[in-house]
């Protein structure tokens, strides 16, 4: 049992590195959007903040 709750914590543990790696890819991939297209990032950010469930709405993304 010992075995299985040491893999469960290393499962999260991938997880959580793997969320943070993502949101890090998104974050460059909006400054690149940024300055490439300014415009086209305003755009972007006005509607997924006024979405019902964006993270702006104090909904984690996992539930929205």
């Amino acid at each position: 049992m010992k075995h299985l709750e040491e893999m469960a914590k290393g499962m999260e543990k991938i997880k959580r590195r793997h969320g943070v790696v993502v949101l890090d890819e998104a974050e460059r991939a909006l400054e690149r959007l940024k300055a490439a297209n300014p415009a086209q990032y305003e755009t972007f950010i006005r509607d997924h903040e006024t979405k019902p469930g964006s993270p702006g709405e104090g909904v984690s993304p996992d539930q929205g």
